[in-house]
């Protein structure tokens, strides 16, 4: 049982996140005869079917915004093809923290409702008419 807990939104447009290029299947567990142990299917959102999967990112969330290696939860039947430290959107972000399990410290998790390429802003693109001119 776990001493405090807190979960709830947060606002990713006050940060930059980056992505390590680094993405993952979440597996499910198994219960086996030995013990509760690491399965070999993806586990899955039971609202939509899709698969779990983990970015590993930047977040400046350290002492003096130094920027710190999480890994975000996200669901999605396509996986992001995000180019190593390129920025990214964290679309509906959300934070866990809790006591650690361990008994020091806190446990901090991420999980978000899409992970995408941010790429930096373009200015509009001109109309072939403009162009011609």
């Amino acid at each position: 049982m776990s001493l405090f807990e807190f979960a709830g939104p947060l606002d990713g447009s006050e940060f930059t996140a980056v992505a390590t290029g680094h993405i993952a299947p979440v597996m499910g567990w198994e219960d086996t005869p030995n013990g509760r142990r690491p399965g070999t299917n993806p586990e899955t959102d039971p609202a939509t079917g899709a698969p779990f999967q983990v970015v590993d990112v930047l977040l400046p969330l350290g002492r003096d915004g130094k920027p710190e290696l999480f890994g975000v939860r996200f669901a999605s039947h396509e996986v992001p093809q995000l180019a190593p430290y390129s920025p990214v959107e964290l679309v509906g972000l959300r934070v866990k923290v809790r006591a650690s399990r361990q008994g020091k410290g806190v446990d901090v998790s991420f999980s978000a409702e899409a992970v995408r390429s941010a790429g930096p802003a373009r200015p509009g693109r001109r109309s072939s008419e403009g162009e011609a001119a």
